[in-house]
């Protein structure tokens, strides 16, 4: 994903808490001493729900929580991560990509990885 609508777009932020697999809360500082804080949806993934909505079965909520705990304990000790955005969804919410490095230096982004790993699906909006 080197070239893309999202790579325009890039700002520092702090994670205030992930509220699921696919949607985090963050203070993100767009410059100029300004920043906002909101629920983000993490792009072209969808996880497992963590809440027994209809629908979901009771290890679809395990499969989320577990993805919830995996999250925080990756995210541990990152004081400002930095993401990319560039349009809303559905709910209203900025679809953004969250950029990482590896131990390399090598950057990936984190749907790309958790795709991989098998813990979401792909999915386009």
């Amino acid at each position: 994903m080197s070239s893309n609508c999202y790579e325009n777009n890039r700002y520092k932020a702090e994670i205030v808490r992930w509220v699921d697999g696919d949607t985090i809360e963050l203070i993100v500082d767009l410059g100029q001493s300004v920043c906002i804080r909101g629920n983000y949806r993490l792009a072209r993934i969808d996880a497992p729900e963590t809440k027994l909505y209809k629908g979901v079965t009771a290890e679809e909520k395990t499969r989320g929580l577990d993805l919830l705990i995996y999250l925080d304990k990756m995210f541990a000790d990152e004081e400002t991560i930095e993401i990319s955005t560039y349009k809303k969804g559905k709910y209203g919410r900025y679809i953004i990509e969250i950029w990482m490095n590896d131990d390399e230096g090598k950057e990936y982004n984190l749907s790309n990885f958790l795709i991989a790993e098998g813990l979401v699906e792909y999915k386009e909006y």
